[in-house]
């Protein structure tokens, strides 16, 4: 009998040990139930887009800045959006004024527009994922968290400027209205609204502009004499505009 005894208190061990082990890899692959060690999750966003990383050289915490396109960048190449004239001035001008910050330019697909359209879903929310992305992964200065807008572009900046108020620094929008907005909503952040006299949308941002201003708000209005729509657009993210972007911060 005590071969038998044996065997018993072998196979215990073994057994023992199997669900020793099998604790162990479950707390390696981050899968413990003890919630103080889970991480969060971040989610990867699921859009198209082009990161200028400028770093070099600075203790800082670097700004962030997103640029939303107009139609004609739209597609899933990933490399339309880059070859707007507004996307080129803001990565030379950060570079050329060695200023600390993550330029993102997602893509907005033929399908959607940044602004909701119909039935169809706005792609802002994308946009806004990738943000909350960069957010989370990069030590950003939160206060210096900023967004650009042209034609469609602006269309979603505003949309973004409404649905997110915490998150934005100041804005430049150009050229593109916004839909179904109340002035009162964007008088917590330092706006730059342009538009082309040429234009169809100029006398509606040059009022919206002027009722954001009655609401208490802090907007720049600025016509381009005699430029249509694509030149209007092209003019819009100038290093004039763009330094006044940048001295923008929020109060700590």
């Amino acid at each position: 009998m005590i071969p038998i005894y044996k065997h018993m208190i072998i196979l215990i061990a073994l057994l023992l040990s199997f669900l020793t082990g099998c604790s162990t890899m479950a707390h390696q692959d981050g899968s413990s139930n003890d919630p103080q060690k889970e991480q969060p999750t971040v989610v990867v966003p699921d859009i198209p887009y082009q990161v200028i990383e400028n770093l070099i050289g600075s203790d800082s915490k670097p700004a962030l800045i997103i640029y939303l396109h107009s139609d004609s960048g739209s597609g899933t190449d990933n490399k339309k959006q880059m070859t707007q004239v507004s996307a080129g001035n803001i990565e030379k001008y950060i570079k050329d004024n060695k200023i600390p910050a993550y330029f993102l330019v997602p893509q907005c697909p033929t399908d959607h527009e940044w602004d909701s359209r119909g039935s169809t879903a706005g792609y802002y929310v994308k946009a806004k994922e990738l943000l909350d992305y960069f957010m989370k992964e990069k030590d950003i200065d939160e206060s210096r968290v900023y967004i650009c807008g042209t034609s469609m572009g602006a269309m979603g900046a505003w949309r973004m400027l409404k649905e997110y108020p915490k998150l934005f620094t100041a804005g430049i929008v150009s050229s593109g209205q916004a839909q179904f907005a109340t002035p009162s909503l964007y008088t917590y952040l330092p706006l730059y609204i342009t538009a082309g006299t040429e234009e169809r949308s100029y006398e509606a941002l040059k009022s919206f502009a002027q009722q954001i201003k009655n609401a208490g708000g802090n907007v720049t209005f600025e016509e381009f004499e005699g430029m249509t729509h694509g030149r209007a657009c092209d003019n819009a993210c100038s290093a004039e505009r763009l330094q006044w972007l940048f001295s923008q911060k929020k109060a700590e």
